[in-house]
């Protein structure tokens, strides 16, 4: 699973001074670390737009040290030959996800789902940018603060250092030393414990 991501899109109704349009974005997971990758929203996802999206993701893996083997995604008509090529010339297997099979691509799909449920269900968003803007503080969130219940509600950045490590909790000033980080407007909230 080290050396594999998946990908996916997601889509969001937006108010434009010209109406309502629909903007896509899409999006890259590393299964091992569960870290995302967002590309910024388009309301046109044509074959330069996704090509050049491969390209940006692929300067992420290599920044982050992950060498994928593998890009698993669906069978979207959005994702092109060039986007695939991309990949190809990386060294990087395609596998396509069977017909109508959305548990296929599970993990793609669970952050979908998460992300529309605890963010993007609770804006309206004025145009790309403030989806943009809205969508990658939700990634960063993701990224390094929200805890993961398959990781012992651990961050990423946590369970990446090993097992959980148990704490006293004999304190009685340990509560007077929570602290509360939140984000968008307070939507988002990690809760840490003030070093001593």
């Amino acid at each position: 699973m080290n050396t594999l991501v998946a990908c996916d899109f997601f889509a969001k109704d937006i108010v434009t001074p010209f109406g309502r349009k629909t903007a896509y974005c899409l999006f890259f997971i590393h299964l091992v670390s569960r870290r995302v990758f967002i590309c910024p929203s388009t309301y046109h996802p044509d074959r330069r737009w996704v090509t050049q999206q491969a390209r940006n993701v692929m300067m992420w893996l290599d920044d982050a040290g992950i060498e994928p083997r593998f890009l698993l995604r669906d069978r979207d008509a959005k994702f092109s030959t060039s986007f695939d090529q991309v990949f190809r010339d990386a060294g990087v297997r395609i596998v396509k996800t069977p017909v109508q099979a959305p548990n296929a691509n599970a993990f793609a799909e669970t952050w979908v789902a998460a992300v529309k449920r605890e963010c993007l269900c609770h804006f309206v968003c004025f145009g790309r940018r403030h989806l943009d803007h809205v969508v990658r503080h939700y990634v960063a969130y993701f990224n390094e603060h929200r805890p993961h219940q398959g990781l012992g509600n651990r961050t990423l950045p946590e369970a990446a250092t090993g097992p959980p490590e148990t704490r006293d909790s004999g304190d009685p000033d340990a509560l007077d030393r929570i602290r509360c980080r939140r984000f968008l407007g307070g939507l988002l909230r990690h809760y840490y414990r003030e070093a001593a």
